[in-house]
């Protein structure tokens, strides 16, 4: 027999099954027992079975042996944790009785049994996971606008292209090819978005144990995406604007110029927001698709100032209002609901605006003219980021253009700094 005990002669813990074949323990006198050392028979494939494999992997009891390490000898455990092998040193043989080594192999044993009870399927496709995991936690701290944009663009995009593939198999190349195909004919913006998505899902992956590796961080934003032009409005421009609409219209257009109020931000104003001179406003709530929702940032609730002349036209305008607190300042035909921004759009703004060939300057382009205009005017960017409810970087990076004119004063300041007449 080779010094092999028979398998009959030998405990369960002292059977362990790696790969294809089993592995018995030679026996040998020792102070505590019998010295265990390691010997395998590969070549009998006869004892496998899926059965016995998941039973392996779900309750197995681990291997335990005495090995020689530096030339001591040491309780070592041999067990498997999911598809890995583990190998654990649980003490010195001379100093831990074989009961001590069996309940330390019993604790390690159980603790690898609880993950992979609990262990993640390793060959989810990403449809699945996206569809069962991802999404329903993502949701869970979206806001409605959110959803509908970062969803959708998630189902069109990712869920098309990799939606039968294994989570498992999805590595960096295949990812950043995918970008730099999406960057021939997506914008900057979208391209930039999808890569946040992959690197949201698999964050998620990597922490629920999908996977064992994150390869979204080393993903990046082609440098051929194509840039969307950021047009702003000259000040010309502005009163042209501002002179082509109509009283309700150019009241929520001086908002949004001169106060930097978000579209949502204005159509869900009530009377019990605005103060009784109408030179503040407290921003509480918004318009989204015809649902009222929380500011679309904690920085965006606030209060913010209104300055003199467009007070005076919304006070003009309040006129019309109904008294109650709870009142719409900018209704809709129907008196209880708000107007929907894309209808004020379609229906009251663009058709005025095309007469003076100023459609391009959407509520986005409002919003970037009022950042422009007052970081040429001197403004100081930390006042204009909280005026309106923006961290300072979001404020000076994405919707600051500084003017020409102003550039060039720059320059030649710095110029004059420092060369003599």
């Amino acid at each position: 027999m080779n010094g092999f005990a028979p398998m009959s002669a030998l405990r369960s813990d002292e059977i362990f099954q790696i790969g294809t074949g089993f592995i018995a323990l030679e026996s040998s006198e020792g102070s505590h027992g019998n010295n265990a050392m390691i010997r395998s028979n590969l070549e009998d494939r006869s004892g496998r079975t899926e059965r016995t494999n998941v039973h392996r992997e779900r309750y197995q009891k681990g291997s335990l042996q005495v090995r020689k390490h530096g030339g001591r000898k040491m309780w070592v455990l041999l067990y498997r944790d999911g598809r890995t092998r583990k190998y654990a040193t649980l003490g010195v043989y001379s100093k831990m009785s074989r009961s001590e080594a069996e309940a330390k192999r019993d604790q390690l044993v159980a603790q690898a049994n609880a993950r992979n009870a609990k262990a993640p399927n390793l060959d989810v496709t990403f449809r699945e996971f996206l569809d069962n995991v991802a999404l329903p936690f993502l949701r869970s701290k979206w806001k409605k606008s959110t959803a509908l944009t970062t969803g959708n663009r998630i189902q069109l995009y990712l869920k098309g292209e990799f939606g039968e593939r294994r989570l498992t198999e999805l590595a960096l190349n295949e990812l950043q090819s995918f970008l730099n195909a999406k960057a021939e004919n997506l914008s900057r913006s979208v391209v930039a978005h999808l890569r946040w998505d992959l690197r949201s899902i698999f964050r998620l992956a990597l922490a629920e144990g999908y996977v064992e590796r994150d390869p979204t961080p080393a993903l990046f934003t082609p440098k051929e995406a194509a840039r969307s032009q950021s047009r702003v409005m000259s000040k010309e421009e502005v009163e042209r604007y501002v002179n082509a609409l109509d009283p309700r219209e150019r009241v929520i257009a001086l908002l949004a110029l001169f106060v930097g109020l978000r579209p949502g931000e204005i159509l869900a104003l009530q009377r019990r927001h605005m103060s009784g001179d109408c030179t503040s406003a407290r921003i509480e709530q918004r318009l989204y698709h015809g649902d009222i929702d929380t500011p679309k940032t904690h920085n965006s609730t606030r209060t913010v100032a209104i300055p003199p002349k467009t007070a005076m036209c919304l006070k003009e305008w309040m006129e019309l209002v109904p008294e109650e607190p709870e009142a719409w300042i900018f209704a809709s035909e129907n008196p209880k609901t708000p107007i929907r921004r894309d209808n004020l759009w379609a229906r009251h703004m663009k058709p005025m605006l095309d007469t003076v060939g100023l459609t391009w300057a959407t509520f986005q382009v409002l919003r970037r003219t009022h950042a422009s205009l007052g970081h040429d005017a001197g403004i100081d960017p930390k006042v204009a980021a909280d005026q309106r409810g923006h961290a300072i970087g979001v404020a000076i990076d994405v919707y600051t253009k500084a003017a020409l004119s102003r550039r060039a004063e720059a320059a030649e300041r710095l110029e004059n700094a420092v060369l003599s007449a």
